[in-house]
């Protein structure tokens, strides 16, 4: 968690402060480290939330593209709460995924969260497993392309060496994210071995989702694939 409630206000983790956990208004304390990106833990050390993942710098730099007006808002619906990752003004949520996940645990997000949910992954994990090809006229085949250079209106194939199968009955939409200005777009085979989608600008999916694209560009410049 990036922000918790200090003085009735949204802040990012300050050193050696106590804050309120918007979701449970437990307390929580910041957590200011040399290693880890800043964060706000509870003082048990569980998160209250069950769909919590360890936060990582991919993480903070995507909820930080959309600040903390739009990222790790409490949605409450059908008695239950949850925080969403990103929730735009028009109710679009993206719910961003580092880690393996289960198939039951996308299945409720996605009943919870409701038709207008996106997910983004991080596709760094598995970027060596994954190629993308586009079809050459010329050849009359398909043209393996280790850079990923494609058009973003160009059907692309994909193959996926051991994939994650947890993904399979995925029904939103799914983007990964592979650290470079464009994300991949799953049309179809999500979580199997060969399916296709489309490259998207990277550009125009924060603009259309009300993110800075500016803080993106500054931040790309200075990334780290490890993390």
């Amino acid at each position: 968690m990036f922000w918790a409630i200090v003085n009735n206000e949204k802040i990012e983790p300050i050193p050696k402060t106590y804050g309120t956990c918007p979701l449970c208004e437990g307390k929580v304390l910041s957590k200011c480290g040399e290693v880890k990106v800043w964060h706000w833990a509870h003082l048990k050390g569980e998160s209250c939330d069950s769909w919590y993942e360890p936060e990582s710098y991919w993480h903070f730099h995507w909820k930080m593209i959309f600040g903390k007006k739009n990222a790790e808002i409490v949605i409450k619906k059908n008695g239950k709460w949850h925080i969403a990752d990103i929730h735009t003004s028009e109710n679009v949520v993206i719910e961003l995924q580092n880690s393996p996940i289960k198939k039951t645990t996308i299945r409720e997000r996605e009943e919870f969260y409701g038709e207008r949910m996106i997910w983004l992954i991080n596709g760094i994990h598995f970027k060596q497993n994954f190629s993308t090809l586009s079809w050459d006229d010329a050849r009359g085949e398909w043209r393996l392309n280790h850079d990923r250079n494609f058009n973003t209106d160009e059907k692309i194939l994909f193959k996926w060496h051991y994939p994650r199968r947890s993904w399979k009955d995925v029904q939103r939409n799914v983007f990964i994210d592979f650290n470079d200005e464009k994300l991949f777009w799953i049309k179809e085979g999500m979580g199997s071995s060969i399916g296709y989608g489309v490259f998207v600008s990277k550009e125009d999916f924060i603009q259309k989702y009300e993110g800075n694209y500016e803080y993106y560009c500054q931040q790309y410049s200075n990334r780290d694939e490890t993390k």
